[in-house]
């Protein structure tokens, strides 16, 4: 699984295999956990390649956010609504055809996203380089 982030943007794309997003929605289930990355060293037309994905519980609606200097992807929220982007990501892996994406994105009233999180997109990489 890999994510990439544009700097001038904040855009992220997190990329993965079925079964990679599949744990992925595991792990946001649990509200805690980190998952290591795969490094893409030419990640063009993106920035950089990003380390790792961080999930921790806090109070409110899911925040997604990667500063620009920082190395992970941070994902915080309630269990609940880290439950509901869970079942998003899940979905999407068993349903999705290869060229499609998920846009996860906030607009208000949204149902696990609060103001000011991050975009991401999400797609299935069947070659994806699996990190142990």
């Amino acid at each position: 699984m890999k994510v990439l982030r544009d700097d001038s943007t904040g855009e992220l794309e997190l990329s993965g295999t079925r079964s990679e997003l599949m744990a992925l929605g595991r792990k946001l289930r649990s509200g805690d956990g980190k998952t290591l990355l795969a490094k893409v060293p030419d990640p063009f037309p993106y920035s950089r390649s990003l380390l790792r994905i961080e999930i921790r519980q806090a109070s409110g609606k899911v925040r997604i956010s990667s500063s620009e200097r920082g190395e992970a992807l941070d994902v915080e929220g309630r269990l609940l609504f880290l439950s509901l982007l869970a079942e998003n990501i899940e979905g999407f892996a068993l349903e999705a055809d290869q060229s499609d994406h998920l846009h996860v994105d906030y607009f208000p009233e949204h149902d696990y996203l609060t103001g000011g999180s991050g975009s991401l997109v999400v797609a299935i990489d069947c070659n994806a380089v699996q990190v142990p």
